[in-house]
Protein backbone atom coordinates (compact mmCIF):
# COMPACT_ATOMS: atom_id res chain seq x y z
CA UNK A 1 0.00 0.00 0.00
CA UNK A 2 2.82 2.43 0.84
CA UNK A 3 4.48 1.70 -2.52
CA UNK A 4 1.24 2.35 -4.38
CA UNK A 5 0.76 5.65 -2.57
CA UNK A 6 4.35 6.69 -3.40
CA UNK A 7 3.79 5.82 -7.06
CA UNK A 8 0.60 7.92 -7.14
CA UNK A 9 2.33 10.83 -5.45
CA UNK A 10 5.02 10.68 -8.13
CA UNK A 11 2.39 11.33 -10.81
CA UNK A 12 -0.24 13.51 -9.11
CA UNK A 13 -0.71 15.72 -6.12
CA UNK A 14 -2.70 13.65 -3.64
CA UNK A 15 -3.73 13.82 0.01
CA UNK A 16 -3.62 10.73 2.20
CA UNK A 17 -6.79 10.75 4.32
CA UNK A 18 -5.91 7.41 5.98
CA UNK A 19 -8.65 4.78 6.37
CA UNK A 20 -12.00 5.89 4.94
CA UNK A 21 -14.98 6.54 7.19
CA UNK A 22 -17.37 7.32 4.32
CA UNK A 23 -17.57 6.56 0.60
CA UNK A 24 -20.27 8.59 -1.18
CA UNK A 25 -23.19 7.97 1.25
CA UNK A 26 -21.90 4.69 2.68
CA UNK A 27 -20.64 4.98 6.24
CA UNK A 28 -17.79 2.70 7.33
CA UNK A 29 -17.04 1.62 10.89
CA UNK A 30 -14.17 -0.71 11.68
CA UNK A 31 -12.15 -2.27 14.45
CA UNK A 32 -9.51 -5.00 14.43
CA UNK A 33 -12.09 -7.75 13.78
CA UNK A 34 -15.06 -6.15 12.04
CA UNK A 35 -16.00 -3.81 9.21
CA UNK A 36 -19.57 -2.50 9.27
CA UNK A 37 -21.10 -0.48 6.43
CA UNK A 38 -24.38 1.41 6.78
CA UNK A 39 -26.35 4.37 5.39
CA UNK A 40 -27.92 5.97 8.46
CA UNK A 41 -27.45 9.56 7.28
CA UNK A 42 -28.84 8.79 3.82
CA UNK A 43 -31.94 7.22 5.38
CA UNK A 44 -32.33 10.25 7.66
CA UNK A 45 -32.18 12.51 4.60
CA UNK A 46 -34.98 10.57 2.87
CA UNK A 47 -37.15 10.51 5.99
CA UNK A 48 -36.76 14.26 6.57
CA UNK A 49 -37.47 15.03 2.93
CA UNK A 50 -40.71 13.04 3.16
CA UNK A 51 -41.62 14.52 6.56
CA UNK A 52 -41.38 11.11 8.23
CA UNK A 53 -38.32 11.49 10.43
CA UNK A 54 -40.58 10.95 13.47
CA UNK A 55 -42.72 8.28 11.78
CA UNK A 56 -44.29 5.32 13.52
CA UNK A 57 -42.19 2.19 13.16
CA UNK A 58 -43.28 -1.13 11.68
CA UNK A 59 -41.59 -4.53 11.73
CA UNK A 60 -41.78 -5.38 8.00
CA UNK A 61 -41.32 -3.33 4.81
CA UNK A 62 -44.53 -4.74 3.26
CA UNK A 63 -47.92 -5.51 4.77
CA UNK A 64 -48.44 -9.16 3.90
CA UNK A 65 -52.17 -8.90 4.63
CA UNK A 66 -52.67 -6.60 1.63
CA UNK A 67 -52.62 -7.82 -1.97
CA UNK A 68 -51.01 -5.29 -4.28
CA UNK A 69 -52.44 -4.92 -7.76
CA UNK A 70 -52.53 -2.51 -10.70
CA UNK A 71 -54.32 0.80 -10.33
CA UNK A 72 -58.07 0.19 -10.84
CA UNK A 73 -59.24 0.88 -14.40
CA UNK A 74 -60.36 4.44 -14.88
CA UNK A 75 -58.44 5.72 -11.89
CA UNK A 76 -55.49 7.78 -13.06
CA UNK A 77 -53.81 7.76 -9.66
CA UNK A 78 -50.89 10.02 -8.78
CA UNK A 79 -48.83 10.69 -11.89
CA UNK A 80 -46.57 13.25 -10.21
CA UNK A 81 -42.85 12.67 -9.84
CA UNK A 82 -43.07 12.17 -6.06
CA UNK A 83 -43.64 8.41 -6.23
CA UNK A 84 -40.92 7.85 -8.85
CA UNK A 85 -38.46 10.10 -7.00
CA UNK A 86 -38.98 8.27 -3.72
CA UNK A 87 -38.80 4.92 -5.50
CA UNK A 88 -35.46 5.89 -7.04
CA UNK A 89 -34.03 6.79 -3.63
CA UNK A 90 -35.22 3.49 -2.18
CA UNK A 91 -33.87 1.53 -5.15
CA UNK A 92 -30.42 3.01 -4.57
CA UNK A 93 -30.65 2.10 -0.89
CA UNK A 94 -31.86 -1.44 -1.65
CA UNK A 95 -29.11 -2.04 -4.20
CA UNK A 96 -26.28 -0.53 -2.18
CA UNK A 97 -26.96 -1.55 1.39
CA UNK A 98 -30.37 -2.95 2.32
CA UNK A 99 -31.29 -6.37 0.94
CA UNK A 100 -34.14 -6.49 3.46
CA UNK A 101 -36.15 -3.97 1.40
CA UNK A 102 -35.12 -5.30 -2.03
CA UNK A 103 -38.31 -7.31 -2.63
CA UNK A 104 -40.64 -4.54 -1.46
CA UNK A 105 -38.93 -1.95 -3.66
CA UNK A 106 -38.85 -4.28 -6.68
CA UNK A 107 -42.54 -5.07 -6.28
CA UNK A 108 -43.60 -1.44 -6.00
CA UNK A 109 -41.48 -0.51 -9.02
CA UNK A 110 -44.00 -2.42 -11.15
CA UNK A 111 -46.57 0.31 -10.49
CA UNK A 112 -44.40 3.39 -11.08
CA UNK A 113 -46.20 4.40 -14.30
CA UNK A 114 -49.57 4.81 -12.57
CA UNK A 115 -49.38 4.44 -8.77
CA UNK A 116 -52.59 4.42 -6.78
CA UNK A 117 -53.21 5.42 -3.18
CA UNK A 118 -52.55 1.80 -2.21
CA UNK A 119 -49.09 1.92 -3.77
CA UNK A 120 -48.32 5.30 -2.19
CA UNK A 121 -49.28 3.92 1.22
CA UNK A 122 -47.16 0.82 0.61
CA UNK A 123 -44.08 2.84 -0.30
CA UNK A 124 -44.57 4.99 2.80
CA UNK A 125 -44.58 1.78 4.85
CA UNK A 126 -41.04 1.08 3.66
CA UNK A 127 -40.10 4.45 5.17
CA UNK A 128 -41.84 3.53 8.43
CA UNK A 129 -39.80 0.32 8.45
CA UNK A 130 -36.56 2.21 7.74
CA UNK A 131 -37.37 4.65 10.53
CA UNK A 132 -36.99 1.83 13.02
CA UNK A 133 -34.05 0.13 11.31
CA UNK A 134 -31.99 3.10 10.10
CA UNK A 135 -28.93 1.87 11.99
CA UNK A 136 -28.97 -1.55 10.29
CA UNK A 137 -25.84 -2.33 8.30
CA UNK A 138 -23.78 -5.15 6.82
CA UNK A 139 -21.07 -6.62 9.02
CA UNK A 140 -17.95 -8.32 7.69
CA UNK A 141 -15.82 -10.38 10.05
CA UNK A 142 -12.24 -11.60 9.69
CA UNK A 143 -13.23 -14.76 11.55
CA UNK A 144 -13.20 -17.68 9.09
CA UNK A 145 -16.78 -18.57 8.17
CA UNK A 146 -16.03 -21.82 6.35
CA UNK A 147 -13.48 -23.54 4.14
CA UNK A 148 -14.12 -21.20 1.18
CA UNK A 149 -15.29 -18.10 3.11
CA UNK A 150 -18.00 -17.74 0.46
CA UNK A 151 -21.62 -18.89 0.27
CA UNK A 152 -24.78 -18.15 -1.66
CA UNK A 153 -28.52 -18.68 -1.41
CA UNK A 154 -31.34 -18.49 -3.93
CA UNK A 155 -35.08 -19.11 -3.94
CA UNK A 156 -38.18 -18.39 -6.00
CA UNK A 157 -41.74 -17.38 -5.15
CA UNK A 158 -43.93 -19.19 -7.66
CA UNK A 159 -46.44 -17.11 -9.68
CA UNK A 160 -46.69 -14.34 -7.08
CA UNK A 161 -46.75 -11.39 -9.50
CA UNK A 162 -49.84 -9.84 -11.11
CA UNK A 163 -49.11 -11.54 -14.45
CA UNK A 164 -48.51 -14.94 -12.79
CA UNK A 165 -44.75 -14.67 -13.20
CA UNK A 166 -42.49 -15.79 -10.37
CA UNK A 167 -39.97 -13.81 -8.36
CA UNK A 168 -36.28 -14.67 -8.04
CA UNK A 169 -34.33 -13.83 -4.92
CA UNK A 170 -30.65 -14.51 -4.29
CA UNK A 171 -27.80 -13.43 -2.02
CA UNK A 172 -24.09 -14.16 -1.87
CA UNK A 173 -21.98 -13.69 1.26
CA UNK A 174 -18.28 -13.42 2.02
CA UNK A 175 -16.72 -13.03 5.46
CA UNK A 176 -20.22 -13.50 6.90
CA UNK A 177 -21.57 -10.39 5.17
CA UNK A 178 -23.69 -9.90 2.07
CA UNK A 179 -21.73 -8.82 -1.01
CA UNK A 180 -24.42 -9.05 -3.71
CA UNK A 181 -28.17 -9.70 -3.77
CA UNK A 182 -31.24 -9.19 -5.92
CA UNK A 183 -35.00 -9.58 -6.00
CA UNK A 184 -36.58 -9.50 -9.47
CA UNK A 185 -39.55 -10.72 -11.44
CA UNK A 186 -38.64 -13.56 -13.78
CA UNK A 187 -38.81 -12.83 -17.50
CA UNK A 188 -40.66 -16.05 -18.36
CA UNK A 189 -43.85 -17.53 -16.97
CA UNK A 190 -42.85 -20.67 -15.10
CA UNK A 191 -45.36 -23.52 -15.30
CA UNK A 192 -44.37 -25.08 -11.98
CA UNK A 193 -42.56 -24.22 -8.78
CA UNK A 194 -39.69 -26.48 -9.89
CA UNK A 195 -39.30 -24.52 -13.13
CA UNK A 196 -39.37 -21.26 -11.15
CA UNK A 197 -36.59 -22.59 -8.92
CA UNK A 198 -34.56 -23.60 -11.97
CA UNK A 199 -34.91 -20.12 -13.48
CA UNK A 200 -33.89 -18.58 -10.16
CA UNK A 201 -30.75 -20.72 -10.05
CA UNK A 202 -29.90 -19.71 -13.62
CA UNK A 203 -30.36 -16.01 -12.86
CA UNK A 204 -28.26 -16.25 -9.70
CA UNK A 205 -25.39 -18.06 -11.41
Amino acid sequence: MERIKCDLQGEWEITDLSEPSKIIVIEITRDHKLIVISQCLYIDTILKREGLDQANQVSTPLNHNITLGPNPEGNMGDRSNSYAQLLGSLQFLANAMRPDIAYAVSRLASYSTNPSLQHTTAIKRILWYLSGTRDYGIKYSNTPSGPNHFSGYTDAAYANADDCKSTTGYMYLAQRGAITWRSKKQTITALSSMEAEYVALSEAA
